[in-house]
């Protein structure tokens, strides 16, 4: 039962944020048209906050460098965010008309869609909360995180347009895939792994931090594999350390 209500409570918020998003973007996404750059240096400064807190945890250093290059280099070689971007381009609008009849610039559904969706589910509240959900039954981490993206998504989607709306689907599916793996495989992870997949995640809310003040365009989906890649770097330590 408590997977259901978990489920529930996701899709609840998820229905929200659409509502909210769309909400936003046709009555007073104008007037946040004027103070979008200074909104969004504001998003990047809070989300480099974020990461310097959970980068201090990092126990095995070496073993995030190993996973954050070889997972971009894979991510490049797939080019997963090109690909993305492609295909979410197919669906983006140039521009929109205000009630005064005036033209806003309408930001790309895809730019949205990634940083809103990395925003939402890299971060240590995300991991920590499906692995208690996962191991426990316990929901209530995941209900606090659920209304906090509620609530930054209402200001969020003035700033980055229609694709936060579709971040809800993203979180839902990673969300919920993360809760299962906990489920089925959590018992074996160590704490280790769990301080330095929230160090490495905390690197990438760094990454957006510095896209999202536009001081240099990161491809961030490319560096997502480095999430995957990291516990298989792990392991091969771990044994490695053992064997000796």
């Amino acid at each position: 039962m408590w997977v259901d209500f978990g489920m529930f409570y996701t899709h609840f918020c998820c229905s929200f944020w659409l509502v909210i998003s769309y909400s936003v973007e046709h009555w007073i996404a104008f007037w946040f048209e004027a103070h979008r750059g200074f909104l969004l240096v504001v998003f990047g400064l809070f989300t480099v906050a974020l990461s310097v807190d959970m980068i201090t945890g990092m126990v095995k250093p070496i073993d995030i460098f190993l996973a954050l290059v070889l997972g971009t280099l894979l991510g490049q070689t797939l080019s997963l965010h090109d690909r993305l971007t492609k295909f979410t381009s197919r669906f983006d609008k140039v521009s929109s008309g205000n009630p005064d009849g005036n033209t806003l610039h309408e930001p790309s559904l895809g730019s949205g869609f990634i940083k809103a969706t990395v925003l939402f589910c890299v971060g240590g509240l995300t991991l920590i909360g499906c692995m208690e959900e996962g191991l426990s039954g316990k929901s209530h981490l995941l209900f606090i995180k659920g209304t906090m993206d509620l609530i930054s998504s209402f200001f969020l989607s003035a700033v980055l347009g229609k694709g936060v709306l579709f971040s809800a689907i993203g979180v839902l599916l990673i969300q919920g895939v993360l809760t299962l793996f906990f489920m089925g495989f959590g018992q074996s992870i160590s704490p280790e792994l769990i301080l330095d997949l929230t160090a490495t995640g905390g690197i990438l809310l760094l990454a957006l931090g510095i896209d999202l003040m536009d001081i240099k365009s990161i491809k961030m989906i490319d560096l997502l594999p480095s999430l995957v890649i990291l516990p298989i770097i792990h392991l091969i330590h771990t044994l490695i350390v053992g064997a000796f």
